[in-house]
């Protein structure tokens, strides 16, 4: 019996930016894997 993968992705939010949960959610996705976000923060834009 083969169980589905999962991770928690623990990230913030970014309206601009390349690493934030936005970017990161498809990625993981992609290569079979189940993934519950938890964002930190919502940020308008990147510092």
């Amino acid at each position: 019996m083969n169980r589905q993968k999962r991770v928690a992705a623990i990230h913030d939010i970014s309206g601009v930016g390349k690493c934030s949960l936005t970017v990161a959610l498809p990625v993981i996705s992609s290569v079979g894997i189940e993934v519950a976000a938890m964002p930190t923060a919502v940020l308008s834009t990147q510092t």
